[in-house]
């Protein structure tokens, strides 16, 4: 892996866990829309940017911030 991909995959990792956080904070307070808001479009982000798959998105909620394949690494 070079660099520029090393790189990548920080940033990749670090936006999972940001979204992982968002998760939690809605969990302790459902009634905020702009937090669902927000996590809507980190969860495009992870898609469209990151080339994640929705399965991938759910793994990250379950496994605080990892895919599978990043907890298996």
């Amino acid at each position: 892996m070079n660099a520029v991909q090393k790189e990548w995959e920080k940033m990749r990792i670090a936006y999972q866990n940001r979204y992982a956080k968002m998760c939690k904070k809605i969990k302790k307070n459902e009634f905020n829309t702009d937090n669902h808001g927000a996590l809507l479009e980190m969860s495009y982000v992870l898609i469209a940017v990151f080339g994640l798959t929705d399965k991938q998105v759910q793994e990250i909620e379950r496994n605080d911030g990892f895919t599978n394949a990043d907890v298996k690494r």
